[in-house]
């Protein structure tokens, strides 16, 4: 191996590690091995350097076991030139360890015997973007799917990679309704539809059928695009509302008033069944009416920090959003000195004018270029006083470009959950270390 240095990793950091294979006319049969131990206990992993073929790194557990792998798995991490791949391992309350390999499709469920007496605002869970756009329909000149669609997966296909935060924005297109990415720019409205709101109630619906799971799902930048991009009307509102109560397990009470949810521990979402919980950012003069009693809130019910950083610059994005979580969290007994609202990372970077029509400049791509920046920067930024509620991102489930020349349409890339085990891991090695919040 030309590099294969392996450093003590911290308890509650990440490290990042440069590895590679040999240059020089051998890689054919370097090896490279690594080993782990626990400290504090016997548990021990290995890390292993192949090249029978084709370059991969593989994770041993000759040692220990996860939640979802037993002792003994061997774990494909594969390889990545010039990017970085994740080994994420961390333990909950009760010592028992959670990592990126194996299945953990319903992670809510399966962590619920250390985060079900936490409060949604002590907990972290992965968040997606303009989440109804992965797909792209044209909607106006000068849109396409590079600077509209912002998602390679579907609404299902977030929710089987872990996401549980939804941005969802819901426009009348043809009479129809379905997901819209519209903005208006000097007087002019530029953008496309994207999954249609039927299907994404059929997707929501099957995985709840399945797991279960909290979903919670924001409604905002409602338009009627067949009549001038305006408003929806409360009839629109209404009918909106009619077509979501397709959507089965809402969370539902009689006369929720101005409760904020926020402060509602998951046993109570998701202790007996999956829980939809629906909110929605009513402009002014529309109101919830008896939709209040059928499953559907305001956004009084769930107040949040939501600041995203209009930027395309992933250092400028990166340091705004890392400070936002510094000044506006701090999750603390002393209630003079907490601040615990729930907090939205947007760990997304914005198309500037001069990138709307530069292909390689795609949503997704951006998505994807900062993604390994959010296992390793944002997680060792966080501290357990200090982390966010949403890791709020684009281009969920995937980290390899998809708009790649010719670009005709997305390329098929590879899908993953390490986002998911990201939010285990602040679950566990963040907020898992707060007194505050395990000692209830």
């Amino acid at each position: 191996m030309d590099t294969w240095s392996w450093p003590t990793v911290s308890s509650g950091k990440a490290a990042k590690v440069y590895v590679e294979f040999g240059t020089k006319g051998h890689a054919g049969d370097d090896a490279g091995e690594a080993y782990f131990q626990v400290a504090g206990t016997s548990d021990k992993f290995s890390l292993l350097g192949r090249k029978p073929s084709e370059y991969h790194i593989t994770v041993s557990l000759d040692g220990m076991s996860t939640k979802t792998s037993p002792q003994g798995s061997t774990v494909d991490l594969g390889f990545r030139h010039d990017a970085a791949i994740n080994w994420i391992l961390s333990a909950d309350e009760a010592g028992a360890y959670w990592s990126n390999s194996g299945t953990t499709t319903d992670w809510m469920q399966q962590s619920l015997g250390s985060l079900g007496n936490r409060t949604l605002k002590e907990i972290a869970m992965p968040g997606s973007h303009d989440a109804g756009m992965s797909t792209f329909t044209p909607g106006t000149i000068g849109a396409n799917y590079a600077n509209t669609q912002a998602q390679y997966l579907d609404f299902g296909g977030q929710l089987l990679a872990g996401s549980r935060y939804f941005d969802l924005r819901p426009v009348i297109s043809n009479g129809q309704w379905v997901s819209g990415h519209y903005s208006e720019v000097a007087d002019v409205w530029l953008g496309g539809n994207g999954q249609s709101i039927a299907d994404i109630v059929k997707q929501i619906n099957s995985f709840t059928s399945q797991y279960k799971e909290l979903i919670i799902i924001n409604l905002s930048h409602t338009l009627d695009t067949d009549n001038d991009y305006k408003d929806l009307s409360q009839d629109q509102w209404n009918k909106l509302f009619d077509t979501l109560k397709g959507i089965n397990n809402r969370f539902t009470v009689n006369s929720p008033g101005k409760t904020d949810y926020t402060n509602t521990v998951l046993n109570d979402f998701i202790g007996k069944s999956a829980s939809v919980f629906i909110f929605a950012q009513l402009p002014g003069g529309i109101t919830l009416g008896d939709y209040a009693n059928q499953g559907f809130y305001n956004q009084d019910n769930f107040p949040l920090f939501d600041s995203y950083s209009n930027s395309n610059d992933a250092n400028k994005m990166e340091g705004d959003q890392l400070q936002k979580v510094k000044d506006n969290r701090n999750l603390v007994a002393d209630g003079s000195k907490r601040k615990d609202k729930f907090h939205i990372l947007s760990w997304t970077l914005t198309q500037q004018p001069e990138d709307v029509l530069n292909f390689d400049k795609a949503i997704m791509n951006l998505g994807v270029s900062v993604f390994d920046d959010l296992v390793d920067k944002a997680y060792n930024a966080f501290t357990p006083e200090s982390f966010p509620n949403v890791l709020y991102v684009d281009s969920m489930g995937i980290r390899d470009k998809p708009v790649v020349f010719p670009f005709d349409k997305p390329r098929s890339v590879a899908t993953n959950t390490d986002i998911a085990a990201l939010a285990m891991a602040i679950n566990n090695g963040k907020a898992g270390r707060n007194s505050y919040i395990t000692g209830r």
